[in-house]
């Protein structure tokens, strides 16, 4: 190894969670180590790490850093060192609240699929529960997927809306008079792709990481359409109401990994916890299914 495993854990902590004093507090050491650290392995392979608008960027070729995570990564796999684990806003405390043992969590903030995918591939974290239908295709040689939930989505307004005096005769066509919520192009684009076929998602919200502030309490302003499921309705900071119309949108957690550990034992034993979180849910949630129940 070119870099120490105490120091790119440094450097990939630090990028991963965003900030000096968490990743300080999460590895044990002290703020001023982790900059050391930093800045040494920044020097050893001419990088540049830098934070312009709240997520750290690195400038120079990474090759070297890359294949080094990836080294890294198969030491944290097969010597029994703490994996790492991301997962969307919600599903994180749904699935990861115990964090399973072995594993420690990301900041579950995520409103993107971009980010986490490509600290992922790189080896930065070691699995994430993504938000399906935007995880990667069945046949991707690098990540293998683990479906663990299936539920619809549905859309949502605040309780005095108009459209709630349509009543059940309301149509797609009175909803497309509202705004509708999105997220910047791009983020989800799988669910956006199917929604602006609707002819919804046309208002989008400058929102990179979740807060509630910053995404449901936007939604429950003036007369937008936002859209919510059984995992989510809670979130509101008001009284929400699901619309009665159908969206042919369905959801659900899947988690992804590297292909590469796909009959490890430890990932075994991760499936088996996410999988009987799975269960309860489907249990707790009428309109949530196990994945690969009929």
């Amino acid at each position: 190894m070119v870099v120490s495993i105490e120091e790119l854990a440094c450097v990939d902590t630090l990028i991963w969670l965003r900030s000096g004093a968490v990743a300080a507090a999460r590895l044990g050491v002290a703020q001023s180590t982790i900059s050391r650290r930093v800045n040494h392995v920044a020097g050893l392979l001419n990088l540049r790490f830098f934070k312009p608008n709240g997520e750290w960027e690195t400038l120079g070729d990474q090759t070297i850093l890359n294949l080094e995570r990836l080294v890294h990564q198969r030491y944290r796999w097969v010597h029994g060192r703490v994996l790492r684990i991301e997962a969307q806003y919600y599903s994180g405390p749904l699935f990861c609240d115990p964090i399973p043992d072995g594993w420690t969590p990301g900041n579950f903030d995520f409103m993107e699929i971009h980010t986490p995918l490509r600290l992922l591939r790189n080896g930065v974290i070691d699995a994430w529960i993504g938000c399906y239908p935007d995880v990667p295709d069945e046949d991707d040689s690098e990540l293998a997927c683990f479906h663990l939930t299936r539920l619809p989505s549905h859309l949502v307004v605040a309780v005095d809306h108009p459209l709630l005096y349509l009543g059940d005769h309301i149509t797609l066509e009175d909803v497309r008079r509202y705004p509708s919520v999105a997220l910047p192009d791009n983020a989800f684009p799988k669910v956006q792709k199917i929604l602006q076929e609707l002819g919804l998602w046309n208002l989008p919200l400058p929102v990179r990481r979740y807060s509630s502030d910053k995404w449901e309490g936007m939604m429950t302003q003036d007369l937008r359409v936002g859209y919510a499921n059984s995992f989510t309705m809670h979130l509101f900071s008001a009284p929400h109401v699901v619309l009665p119309i159908d969206i042919p949108l369905e959801t659900g957690d899947t988690l992804v990994v590297p292909r590469a550990y796909v009959k490890n034992l430890r990932l075994l034993e991760l499936l088996a916890h996410l999988k009987g979180r799975a269960a309860i849910l489907a249990d707790r949630f009428a309109e949530v299914r196990v994945a690969g129940d009929g």
